[in-house]
This record gives C-alpha cells, sequence and structure tokens, in this order.
C-alpha cells in the first residue's frame, strides 16, 4: 500500500519495535493540552514512532508494556476528550454523528490550531491502521474525498431545513407568499445575526424564477461556508501525515470504515482465527476455548464492547482482523478466579485468570465490560 511504502521511506514499519523515536511526556490528567502543546512542536517526526510515556496523578511515570510506546493507548484517551461535544469544537447530528462545530468561537485562531492538530492526530492513526472509535457525518467525510456536498446531505445535518426546502422547491403556488428572502438568521452563542446569502440579498425575494438558486445557497451556506475554516485547519493537519490522493481512492463508506471500523456483525470465527496467546494459553488451552464459546454466545452489542474493552474501538478493521495493529491477544492472568478479566488497550491484550467454568467467565466478563474496569497497562 501507499502507506506501507511511506512507513518504509521513514524507516517507521512498525510502531511497537523498539525504544527509539520521539519521547512525549503526557500527563494522565491533561492529556489533550499536553497533547497539543508536545506534539505539534515535532514537524515531520509525527510520521515517525512517537514514544508516549504518562504520567500518573502523583507524578510518577506509568510502566508500559514497551517500555512508552503507548501512543495508541494514547490516542483513545485524546479522542474521548477532543471529540466530547461538550468542549464546542464538534457538534453531532441525530444519528450522534459529528461534523466541525459552525460557531464563531470555532473560528478563533486557537480553535483552527486545534482542528490542524486533530486532523493531525487522525492522520497518524490512518498512517498505523489505528480504529478510532468515532463516526463523522456522511457530508463531512465527502469532503475528505475532495467531493461537494449537495441539498440531499442536509437531511442529516438539519432534517427541519431539508424538509422546508424541499417543500419549497416542490411548492404549487408563489414561492412569494412565503415571505423569503436570499438571506437567513443564524443564532450565535445567544446572539441572532442576520446573514446574506448573496450581495443585498436580504431585500432580493425569493420567486419561482429564483427559488433553485436559494435553494442551492442555503444548503452550500449550511453544508460548506459555515464550517470552511474549520475543515481547512482540520484538512491541514491531516495532509500532513496522509496523502489526500490516498483517501481518495476510498468512497465515502469505505472512508468511515477505515477510520472506525465496520458496523457489520463481528465474525467471531475471523476474530478467532486472527487472535494469539502468550503465557500458559494457546489456542487448544481449555479456557481458551471456553472463552470463545462465551463470545459465540454473545449478541452483538456484547461483543463490540467486550472488543471495545480489549482494543478501544467496538467495530473491527475493515479487511477483518488480520488488518488489527496489534494483533488481538489473550494472556493468563493467574489462578485466582474471583479476578475480573483485565485489558492493555494499548497493544490488544486481554489478561484472562484461568476460570474453570463457562459460568463464572461469562459472569466476569460481562462485569468488566459493562463496568469499564479492569484498565492495566502492567
Amino acid at each position: 500500500s501507499f502507506i506501507r511504502n511511506d512507513q518504509n521511506k521513514q524507516d517507521t514499519s512498525n510502531l511497537w519495535g523498539g525504544l527509539r523515536g520521539q519521547k512525549v511526556v503526557i500527563r494522565r490528567d491533561n492529556v489533550s493540552q499536553d497533547g497539543f502543546d508536545r506534539l505539534n512542536e515535532l514537524g515531520a517526526a509525527w510520521k515517525g514512532r512517537l514514544a508516549i510515556t504518562f504520567i500518573d496523578q502523583f507524578g510518577q511515570e506509568e510502566a508500559g508494556i514497551d517500555g512508552g510506546g503507548v501512543f495508541k493507548e494514547f490516542l483513545t484517551s485524546l479522542s474521548r476528550e477532543v471529540f466530547d461535544t461538550n468542549r464546542g469544537l464538534w457538534l453531532a447530528t441525530k444519528q450522534q454523528e459529528l461534523y466541525p462545530n459552525s460557531h464563531s468561537y470555532a473560528k478563533e485562531s486557537h480553535q483552527l490550531n486545534w482542528y490542524r492538530f486533530i486532523g493531525r492526530v487522525l492522520g497518524k492513526a490512518l498512517y498505523e491502521g489505528i480504529l478510532v472509535d468515532v463516526a463523522f457525518a456522511g457530508f463531512f467525510l465527502a469532503k475528505w474525498l475532495g467531493k461537494q456536498s449537495f441539498l440531499d446531505d442536509l437531511a442529516s445535518l438539519d432534517p427541519e431545513l431539508y424538509q422546508g426546502l424541499i417543500f419549497l422547491k416542490n411548492y404549487p403556488g408563489n414561492p412569494e407568499e412565503l415571505s423569503l428572502d436570499f438571506s437567513i438568521n443564524e443564532e450565535d452563542l445567544g446572539i441572532t445575526r442576520t446573514i446574506e446569502l448573496k450581495s443585498g440579498g436580504a431585500s432580493i425575494p425569493v420567486t419561482k424564477d429564483n427559488r433553485l438558486e436559494y435553494i442551492y445557497l442555503v444548503s452550500y451556506y449550511r453544508l460548506t461556508a459555515q464550517i470552511k475554516q474549520q475543515c481547512d485547519a482540520f484538512f491541514e493537519g491531516l495532509s500532513d501525515i496522509i496523502d489526500p490522493k490516498w483517501l481518495r481512492m476510498f468512497n465515502q463508506q469505505e472512508l468511515k470504515i477505515l477510520v472506525g471500523g465496520a458496523e457489520e456483525p463481528i465474525d467471531v470465527d475471523d476474530w478467532r482465527k486472527n487472535a494469539v496467546y502468550g503465557g500458559l494459553y494457546d489456542e487448544a488451552h481449555p479456557t481458551v476455548d471456553m472463552f470463545w464459546r462465551v463470545v459465540e454466545s454473545l449478541d452483538s452489542q456484547r461483543r463490540g464492547k467486550l472488543l471495545r474493552f480489549v482494543t478501544s474501538c467496538s467495530r473491527p478493521p475493515l479487511l477483518g482482523f488480520k488488518e488489527l495493529n496489534p494483533q488481538f491477544a489473550i494472556r493468563d492472568a493467574g489462578i485466582d478466579t474471583s479476578r475480573l478479566p483485565t485489558a492493555s488497550t494499548c497493544v490488544n491484550l486481554l489478561k484472562l485468570p484461568l476460570y474453570q467454568d463457562e459460568e463464572t467467565m461469562r459472569k466476569k466478563l460481562l462485569h468488566a465490560i459493562n463496568s469499564g474496569a479492569g484498565f492495566d497497562l502492567s
């Protein structure tokens, strides 16, 4: 692939394969700000190995399973913070798919730097084959591919406005009866502003002859103009890592899967076939066999929770589990069957005690994945 060829040029084909690389120290309780402050200084080093070292609440360096290269865990923690819609950078459609916030706050210089940063972080995730548990709105993904948004894309962003424009398009009477002009009112941080869609638009009525132009301009404003600065900044950061030509080989749905994994039911046979084992465990071990029987018995939602518990993403990669990086792994965690399973999400590792019966394993596993307990870096 283009990415592998580029990695070979950079001599970084294995993110986890050594202690060399750019060391970045991140406080566990300040992930997003530290990431922004430290990584934005790296420039071309983004494509190299990033050896993230977490500092806990007591100021102590956390142990990482490979001595510090835990970029994947950093990325997961960072994503939870920066994609939180309460932070002001992203809004969500009714389908809970994200797109850049259109408010004036998000267009300030400092916030645009955040969009550049997030673009680089997602670019790095794509570059290293790390899935991010976030879904983006279709009209925003289309922009990744250099495609223009159209009226139909407005349905996911603003269903009421979309229905209103469809009503206008098919209105059998005289559109002037609706008292519309080439302007729209926009509320921004509690203040209502009038935006002219074209020069002098507030004094230009919408008529039967110009209503299609009005529909186009409203759609363009909501889908493109309102978030142009934010998108430009995001794509500037993304293109620092990923050549836009690489992305344009995919369609919109494939790109969505490439970023966040496939939303189709999880194929347990494929999952098992591409798992690896450590410690006392191998594919034929009774506890391992019991584990896969329990996984088979879970519904799709619980399988997704289990996958997220171990890998930080509830969906498998685009081309199946053979593309999961690192591979899904299971290691024994002692004979104390009162313990819950734990996970090292930075290396996709499940630490599973040697449970003796299926009922106990199922109970402990469900407790762990539903409570979110058991994160472990040791």
